[in-house]
């Protein structure tokens, strides 16, 4: 009985936004709380608005998808926010630290200047100061967590020098376009149920669709694409697990440091490098910091969220 009274709440409620899109006015519902934070049907709305028109694929959901995406994303947004507000008296950064984000994330559609990122905003009557307030949490993010962790990143140079000089031919490398599914589980039971699901998902509605539900990592929103990468690049048993995938096959669950994670091999191309060793050596070191940053932040993202109480009113 309960069940079947939450699912024609969450139907009416699913009405409600989708209903309100159309005629540009919206009824305000709390929907859950994330400790003293309330997340309203106004807040969905509005970030259903952003992910639509920043994020293309989102369009392929249907409208139960884009409301778990939606709700997700707000709940990243929020423990992140409440976290910082801990530490960061005001959620800003220098104007050109946001471009350079801006310039990473949207250049290929054409945004490449503040200008022309608040015109866009304003074409899609987007609230300008709540999306800044967004990429502001992310910077700030990021910036928090290579302070928090970079002390604790392991890289060995002259272990990755070893690897390069143990094959010399470097003709025709493997890069390869991958896509990701980041979760985590706090028990053998929790592994078996999440990793059941997404296997259904996986079936049912594709990597792209099951990404944006499921998976923690800031990849989630474009549909779990990481983008290419150099299979010399990848820690060893990744490479290895990899190495036996062809195009379009998805991995079992691998283990890292933060929780599993799921990737699809979308496509592929050989590369050819020469052998300045050094400049590879700086390039694997690079994506090795980064990808290790990565880990500490779903590991300690999911820390968070755990101490937090988060309800569904």
């Amino acid at each position: 009985m309960y069940l079947k009274k939450k699912l024609k709440v969450f139907s009416i409620l699913l009405s409600l936004i989708f209903y309100f899109q159309t005629l540009n006015a919206i009824e305000n519902k709390i929907l859950f709380k994330i400790d003293n934070e309330i997340i309203t049907t106004l807040d969905i709305y509005k970030e259903i608005k952003f992910l639509k028109a920043f994020n293309p694929e989102v369009n392929n959901l249907d409208e139960k998808e884009l409301f778990e995406v939606s709700k997700n994303s707000i709940q990243k947004n929020t423990i992140k926010k409440i976290e910082l507000n801990k530490f960061v008296t005001e959620l800003k950064v220098d104007d050109k630290f946001l471009l350079k984000l801006i310039k990473g994330k949207y250049s290929k559609i054409g945004i490449d200047s503040l200008e022309k990122f608040e015109a866009f905003l304003k074409e899609k009557n987007l609230d300008i100061k709540l999306i800044k307030e967004k990429f502001y949490i992310e910077l700030i993010w990021n910036d928090y967590i290579y302070q928090k962790f970079n002390n604790k990143v392991i890289v060995d140079r002259e272990k990755i020098k070893k690897e390069i000089l143990r094959n010399p031919k470097q003709e025709n490398q493997r890069e390869l376009l991958l896509s990701e599914i980041n979760f985590n589980a706090t028990s053998k039971i929790d592994f078996e149920d999440k990793y059941k699901r997404i296997l259904s998902d996986l079936e049912k509605i594709g990597f792209q669709k099951t990404a944006m539900i499921y998976s923690n990592s800031e990849t989630a929103s474009n549909g779990g694409l990481i983008g290419w990468v150099k299979e010399d690049n990848l820690n060893l048993t990744i490479k290895k697990i990899i190495s036996n995938l062809e195009i379009g096959q998805v991995s079992k669950p691998i283990r890292t440091t933060s929780g599993f994670i799921i990737l699809k091999v979308k496509d592929e191309k050989k590369y050819a490098i020469g052998l300045n060793i050094n400049k590879k050596i700086e390039e694997i070191v690079r994506f090795k910091i980064n990808d290790q940053l990565s880990q500490f932040s779903s590991m300690y993202f999911n820390k968070i969220k755990k101490n937090l109480i988060i309800n569904d009113l």
